[in-house]
């Protein structure tokens, strides 16, 4: 159940009265008429989301302008843009290692559902239960009703499912998977370790997450993070930052030439034209 809070006091402001905050928390406002238009297009509250990682007080602006937060914000916007194509790459290249390495190697296109081909059960069971969602929303048929009265669904190859479930859900299965030399073979098609190639896959299903909801990329704590290789250490990579996230999908684009280098020149295009602040934040080290 959800309520509203009993002791809200705060009224709904216009955008006139928005600048008028802003300016009275020492924000310089060069043109009142366009920060009142982009107000209207951009939430106040997302827009002072990015104005607070520009100063070392939250709500404090001192020093900083309107226009300084707005092409902080486009910045942002055009890394994330970047960021999704090299994200939508990725998952459809995973997906289909995914399903194509284990199940022509186990000879079983419903690998997936055998729970003794994943270390936790208990987690898979719940994997299978999360992933019926995306069954009905596909239109897989329904072929009958357990004794709870639930959908029995008609499973559908492995390549066909990891076109159907959410790549948050195919990399549980994937992260939860029993066999090391999976982890392995599938890693070493991407150039990382099985130790590694877990982690890379969690933490850009997480970041592909967080770039559809639109969420702030840079001055960001990151659900997860990517294992820090040995490659990435050499090049001084800070692994909690943005950095890590663009290294690792460069490396996993080295069977696509094309895509990787139109990945890493517009990246490096975009690192160029930031202020040498902004460019500490994207923590790639000599890598850009």
């Amino acid at each position: 159940m959800i309520r509203k809070p009993s002791n809200w006091a705060k009224p709904a402001t216009t955008a006139a009265t928005q600048v008028f905050i802003l300016e009275s928390r020492n924000m310089t406002v060069a043109d009142k008429n366009a920060a009142e238009n982009f107000l209207r297009r951009v939430n106040y509250y997302r827009f002072c989301h990015y104005a607070n990682s520009l100063v070392p007080v939250a709500d404090d602006f001192t020093g900083i302008t309107f226009e300084e937060v707005v092409s902080f914000y486009n910045l942002d916007r055009e890394l994330r843009s970047i960021l999704m194509e090299g994200l939508s790459w990725a998952e459809v290249s995973f997906r289909t290692a995914f399903s194509y390495i284990v199940s022509n190697d186990k000879q079983d296109p419903f690998f997936y559902l055998d729970s003794s081909n994943f270390r936790n059960s208990s987690f898979h069971s719940q994997t299978l239960l999360e992933c019926e969602k995306d069954f009905k929303n596909a239109g897989i048929r329904v072929v009958g009703q357990d004794a709870n009265g639930k959908d029995i669904y008609e499973a559908p190859p492995a390549w066909k499912m990891v076109e159907i479930v959410s790549f948050g859900k195919i990399s549980k299965l994937f992260c939860n998977i029993d066999k090391v030399k999976y982890l392995d073979k599938v890693g070493k098609y991407f150039g990382f370790s099985k130790t590694e190639i877990k982690s890379v896959i969690k933490s850009l299903a997480d970041l592909r997450n967080q770039c559809a909801h639109h969420r702030k990329i840079l001055f960001s704590n990151f659900n997860s993070t990517p294992a820090i290789t040995q490659d990435m250490r050499a090049l001084q990579i800070d692994g909690s930052k943005i950095g890590a996230f663009i290294f690792c999908l460069h490396k996993m684009m080295k069977n696509d030439a094309d895509m990787q280098s139109s990945f890493y020149k517009k990246i490096s295009e975009l690192y160029k034209k930031c202020p040498s602040d902004i460019k500490n934040e994207f923590g790639t080290g000599s890598f850009l």
